[in-house]
């Protein structure tokens, strides 16, 4: 099959990572959308002027609530998958190849960071690592790294999935419903970068969460039997006042 990607980017106060963020992954793939999840500084003109195009949010409604809102416009495309990944710089792009070459083979491909232990702090990869292990139970995945939101998603899949998830807990939704779906599933090891950014994520508050968000994830009709199709995301993608690249934005051969 051919394979054609998007890149959807949630990100809030990232201006001084996502202008670089956006530029890597335009190296790889044609399309980047970045939703600017209620930012208080220039996250969103940064992105336009390094080639995104924009959603932006009125207020800071978390992760889960960026991703929900943006998927539309993605899924309304003609994009076989769907890359997703932070916007804080703590994700390489230049780690994108490894997960399109496994897009034909696989409908998730999620990035694992904990083959490097030393790479992460250590209150992170302990919470992430017992988070991974109770995920693994309730998705039937032998996840490696349950909480890496950088992760190649088939479109087909997604249009499936009727997603609630709030905060970072959509990234365990998606993979609970993925295997509900019984979908074709495979791990890339990456890159971690920590350079001393402030993150969002809460070690141990959001690790608690997200495990336990996965029980009604479980056990709800949030899948849909099959595929819909673009047209219905079409409609609501229209709705969407998605802004294009600004004049001086970056092309996709730009360092």
């Amino acid at each position: 099959m051919t394979i054609a990607v998007a890149a959807l980017i949630p990100a809030f106060c990232c201006e001084t990572t996502i202008g670089a963020v956006v530029r890597g992954v335009l190296r790889h793939v044609p399309t980047v959308l970045v939703v600017d999840d209620g930012s208080t500084d220039a996250t969103a003109a940064v992105a336009r002027r390094a080639g995104a195009h924009v959603l932006r949010l009125n207020q800071n409604q978390g992760k889960g609530s960026a991703v929900r809102q943006g998927l539309p416009w993605v899924l309304a495309g003609p994009w076989s998958h769907v890359l997703m990944l932070d916007g804080d710089g703590q994700h390489d792009p230049d780690d994108i190849p490894k997960f399109l070459a496994l897009a034909g083979e696989h409908d998730l491909v999620v990035g694992n960071r904990l083959y490097e232990p030393q790479a992460i702090p250590k209150k992170r990869f302990w919470t992430n690592y017992i988070g991974t292990k109770a995920l693994t139970l309730m998705t039937g995945f032998p996840l490696e790294d349950s909480q890496c939101g950088f992760r190649l998603v088939r479109s087909s899949v997604l249009r499936r999935m009727h997603l609630i998830g709030r905060r970072y807990s959509v990234d365990t939704e998606i993979l609970v419903r993925a295997g509900r779906m019984r979908v074709s599933f495979a791990h890339v090891p990456i890159r971690v970068i920590y350079n001393g950014q402030k993150s969002h994520f809460r070690p141990l508050a959001d690790t608690v969460h997200i495990v336990f968000s996965a029980v009604p994830f479980k056990v709800d009709e949030g899948v849909a039997r099959f595929d819909p199709g673009p047209a219905p995301f079409r409609r609501l993608a229209d709705q969407l006042p998605v802004e294009p690249p600004g004049e001086e934005s970056g092309s996709k051969t730009e360092a």
